[in-house]
């Protein structure tokens, strides 16, 4: 690329410069979309999020790099290329163009949105059409008018006199009969060119988008012997923004990426218009103003939209996929990026799901778990029910597990039901996996502080716990002492000797057998 030094960037609507030549790209041949996220979501809270009345900002949310590719025809000499149909959502520093054999010769940014208000403005001087209801008759009278002035106040004239919009008594609108230039319904990059000669070029424009978030959900399905369980995971797409990618090559990258200010859109310039009636804001007698039940803009061509669409329209589509169809998992750094099997469609204000996981004969643990606060003595409380599991090929899983929420499903009179849900973290190869489902019935763990006393520059700790089972079977109860994290934390003895689990942290386990207690006396001690 020659010269390539900078691009214009109106990533709303550019106002063409005189004495230029202007072509236009309406669309992208082609689109890859990659998706990434700074933590793990939890899709249940996102659709949450995404079904309340106000503007939840979720447009505004998540990050993507979207990649074009066009064909433009670049004239000779000094022209305005304008590439509309990029994504609402568009960071415009982010944007890189390559493949123009070009000068680039500014770098400008318009975010002026079509609404009521710019419109208005943008229609000084204009003949639109006035159309009037009378509330009581019903009858509709439509006039000519010429807007005098924009959104703050708007002055029309009708039949050569002066009338403000919105104060004559009855129900008025707008028609106008085409877009004033220099607005548009999406958003528009424009670059300024210089070049030597004319041709048709294939240019890859790439930038950094919100809008699109993905997670990670798995469904855990226990064998009947209780021993192992079928793992399935499925990835959700969810593109919250108004712009919509078709039969596109998708990739969602797992980990957590650091982002800052530079990775937010510009927030853009909407013109609201007002109602000012005059002389004293009002056309009519009586203390509060003209009556009115409608007021509102129109316009007749092209069929473009105002604002967005209520969360309501969002759509939620599956899509089942065999196995060797799985999605692909890869490097990137020290990311995974997972490959979708298919080009997909990832339309506006849709959310789909894909299966990227199937894994089955996982083996698991299931215990029981409890934490001990020494001086906080309670009431016989019920532990949490964990299922653990060990991420490697041995155990029947070893692959990158992107953090998300997990269902339960045991099979009960041939039928399966949800018993539990639960959430982790990223986890890598060779890392455990604890799964907290609930808490456990028929089982107690009760405590109490025997004694306590300083040793030098020490506190020192003795406690007495009792484990009660009233299950018809043993279980496996681990307990680990609240206290594991404080400076200089040392266990002095215990009846039980203490391991190190996977997570790093001391704890005793204790196989209780049915309908029986067990009880677990220890000493520790941490700096004063």
């Amino acid at each position: 690329m020659r010269g390539f030094t900078a691009i214009l960037l109106a990533a709303a609507f550019a106002t063409p410069a005189l004495a230029q030549v202007e072509t236009l790209s309406p669309a992208p041949d082609s689109t890859a979309v990659v998706i990434y996220r700074d933590q793990p979501v939890d899709t249940a809270a996102l659709m949450a999020r995404a079904n309340q009345p106000w503007n939840s900002g979720l447009d505004r949310e998540g990050l993507a790099l979207i990649v074009e590719r066009r064909v433009i025809d670049l004239p000779a000499g000094d022209a305005v290329i304008r590439f509309r149909g990029v994504a609402t959502g568009i960071v415009p520093q982010t944007a890189t163009l390559d493949g123009l054999p070009a000068d680039v010769l500014e770098r400008n940014t318009d975010f002026d949105l079509l609404s009521p208000g710019s419109l208005l403005n943008r229609s000084v001087g204009d003949v639109v059409r006035v159309v009037r209801t009378n509330p009581a008759t019903g009858e509709r009278v439509i006039r000519p008018a010429v807007v005098r002035s924009g959104s703050t106040g708007t002055v029309l004239e009708v039949d050569g006199k002066l009338e403000a919009l919105g104060c004559s008594g009855l129900t008025e609108r707008i028609i106008f009969d085409r877009l004033p230039e220099g607005l548009s319904d999406q958003p528009v990059l424009s670059v300024r060119t210089r070049a030597p000669t004319a041709g048709r070029y294939t240019v890859t424009l790439a930038y950094l988008a919100t809008g699109l978030q993905w997670s990670a959900d798995y469904v855990a399905r226990l064998s009947p012997d209780g021993r192992s369980l079928d793992l399935t995971g499925w990835i959700t797409l969810a593109n919250f923004s108004g712009t919509g990618f078709s039969r596109s090559p998708v990739q969602v990258v797992a980990g957590t990426l650091n982002r800052d200010a530079d990775t937010r859109p510009v927030d853009p310039v909407e013109v609201m218009r007002e109602t000012r009636c005059w002389p004293q804001d009002t056309t009519t007698s009586g203390p509060f103003g003209p009556t009115f039940r409608e007021d509102r803009v129109e316009y007749a061509a092209p069929p473009m939209m105002i604002g967005g669409a209520m969360v309501e329209d969002i759509v939620v589509t599956g899509s089942r996929v065999r196995r060797e169809k799985l999605a692909a998992q890869g490097e990137l750094g020290d990311y995974k990026i997972y490959t979708l099997p298919e080009l997909t469609d990832v339309n506006a204000r849709q959310t789909k799901q894909v299966r990227f996981l199937e894994q089955s004969g996982v083996r698991f643990t299931r215990l029981y778990r409890h934490e001990i606060d020494a001086r906080n003595e309670e009431e016989p409380v019920a532990p949490a029910l964990l299922l653990r599991l060990k991420n490697d090929k041995r155990d029947g899983l070893g692959v990158p597990l992107p953090g998300g929420g997990v269902s339960l499903i045991e099979r009960q009179a041939g039928h399966g039901l949800l018993t539990g849900q639960a959430r982790f973290n990223d986890r890598g190869i060779g890392l455990p996996v604890e799964l907290e489902f609930g808490r456990a019935m028929d089982l107690t763990v009760e405590h109490s502080l025997e004694g306590e006393r300083t040793v030098g520059n020490k506190e020192r700790v003795t406690v007495s716990a009792t484990v009660s089972n009233d299950k018809p079977e043993a279980v496996e109860i681990e307990l680990a002492p609240a206290e594991a994290g404080r400076r200089g934390f040392r266990i002095v003895s215990s009846d039980v000797r203490a391991v190190i689990t996977d997570a790093g942290v001391p704890a005793w386990r204790l196989r209780v057998p049915a309908g029986q207690s067990r009880t677990l006396r220890y000493t520790l001690e941490w700096d004063d």
